[in-house]
């Protein structure tokens, strides 16, 4: 028994018939001490709400209308309505629900969306410490009750919506693929975010670069631990980014917008930059045969992973080395012409069909023969479907869009080229969308055959804007520079 119910215990019949706690005190006596025994009883009530918490709100949700009592209680307390109804969540007192007004977090849904944004395929320890260090909530019960709340809430709602999930449209993913500084941040930022034709239909999910610079408690940063010591910490490293880019795939899969652009893939990981720490010698021959032995098993089983379609980002190697020269980060000091060459080589090769002995390359200036006659006029000589003996079984015969990054365009006052590359999305999108709602069957041999056929460059050298230059081979670099922006 509490202390405020063990004092009202003590209470004897009075001369006048009511009850007082003494037998003979005076009218105005009695009354002081029974004023005093109410707002003591009161108080031990908030006390209790906020150090027993997790008790208190237990019965308020096990009805009985303790929920109603309390919030009865607190009418007093200054704050609106609809901010009352925090006091349902374990944890939640009047001390704690001031606390979370004053940071802005104003009803349940609003927590919800916070833990969907920061926390969602966290730790949940990570709100916890956000409960404790930035709203102040003093006692780790309590913030770990609320946590579990909201979690579970969450949870509980993503199981409704995938419920119904089939009777919705299925939402599509393009990977957007391209070299160091050919301009994905770019186009992330100033197309798909900033025009008319896709800023309603495009959800953008960026590299999880954080993910890889702030791992565990004790906040270990494997890419910086890469940088240092590349041959210790490659297969670690390539081995965490494949991680880190299932979780992000499962936090972005819940979304409205019916298009989600995500930068790079599982697949330009395998294909161009595994490869490259590979022919650096900085994955040996046993680490990349585990690599490859659960790779393909895993992306089978993840569906997720799978693009509907690929937007590959293109300019030559010297373009892309000017840029980065223009844009002069200091992290990219290390990052030569070579390397760049390098990596386009490897992004061409990875992509594009071709033939034993050549390294073929598409011409995006140049009408691929046997293009699909459904495709608009904007995106007709752009669009192609990956295929070749090399490319992953998952992503055999899915269509990828080449978007001629060669021009140097200043989107603040070029309006126009903006939209334009917009529009290319857009119709890709509309495109991809029209034939997974027709369910037509893919294209026989020889209609593959020729959809895929593409004019090649001469021999020995990669297509440069009708350039050529000898292939060359991965050249010694400053590696921790240089790989600082491999998302840039």
């Amino acid at each position: 028994m509490s202390r405020s119910l063990l004092f009202h215990s003590l209470r004897f019949p009075s001369s006048d018939g009511t009850d007082s706690l003494f037998p003979s005190s005076t009218t105005a006596a009695a009354a002081a001490v029974e004023g005093f025994d109410e707002a003591k009883d009161e108080a031990f009530k908030e006390e209790e709400d906020e150090v027993g918490g997790v008790k208190a709100e237990s019965t308020a949700e096990g009805g009985g209308g303790g929920g109603e009592q309390r919030l009865r209680r607190q009418r007093g307390c200054g704050l609106p309505a609809e901010n009352l109804e925090l006091l349902s969540i374990p944890g939640v007192g009047p001390r704690n629900l001031r606390k979370l007004v004053d940071k802005g977090i104003g009803g349940v849904a609003e927590l919800k969306q916070l833990y969907r944004d920061k926390f969602f395929g966290e730790s949940t320890q990570k709100m916890v410490k956000y409960l404790q260090s930035s709203v102040g909530i003093i006692h780790k019960n309590h913030a770990e009750s609320i946590t579990s709340y909201i979690k579970e809430s969450v949870d509980e709602e993503l199981k409704d919506e995938n419920n119904i999930k089939p009777a919705q449209k299925k939402r599509l993913t393009f990977c957007v693929e391209g070299n160091i500084s050919v301009g994905k941040s770019t186009f992330l930022q100033r197309i798909a975010n900033e025009t008319l034709e896709l800023r309603d239909l495009v959800e953008i999910v960026p590299e999880p670069i954080a993910k890889w610079q702030d791992i565990g408690p004790d906040h270990f940063n494997i890419l910086d631990a890469f940088y240092a010591e590349p041959q210790r910490y490659a297969y670690t490293f390539q081995n965490y980014v494949f991680v880190t880019r299932v979780m992000q795939e499962k936090e972005s899969a819940v979304g409205i917008k019916p298009l989600r652009l995500m930068e790079r893939s599982v697949f330009s990981d395998r294909m161009v930059f595994v490869r490259a720490v590979h022919e650096a010698n900085w994955m040996n021959e046993m680490e990349i045969s585990i690599y490859d032995s659960w790779f393909d098993p895993v992306v089978s089983s993840l569906p997720g992973l799978i693009p509907d379609g690929f937007i590959y980002l293109r300019a030559s190697p010297d373009t892309c080395h000017k840029r980065m020269m223009h844009r002069k980060r200091a992290e990219e000091g290390g990052v030569t012409l070579d390397y760049l060459r390098d990596l386009h080589e490897k992004h061409e090769n990875w992509l594009f069909p071709f033939q034993s002995g050549n390294h073929g390359v598409l011409s995006v200036s140049q009408l691929p023969l046997g293009v699909d006659d459904s495709l608009h006029p904007d995106i007709k000589d752009r669009v192609f479907y990956l295929e070749g003996n090399h490319m992953h079984s998952s992503i055999q015969k899915v269509p990828a869009l080449v978007l001629d990054c060669e021009p140097n365009i200043d989107f603040n006052k070029d309006i126009e080229a903006k939209r334009q590359y917009a529009r290319q999305v857009a119709k890709f999108f509309e495109f991809v969308k029209r034939k997974q709602e027709s369910s037509s069957p893919q294209p026989n041999d020889s209609e593959k055959g020729s959809s895929k056929q593409i004019l090649m460059p001469h021999q020995g050298g990669l297509w440069m804007g009708g350039k050529g230059f000898p292939e060359s081979a991965l050249k010694s670099f400053d590696f921790k520079r240089a790989m600082s922006f491999m998302s840039g």
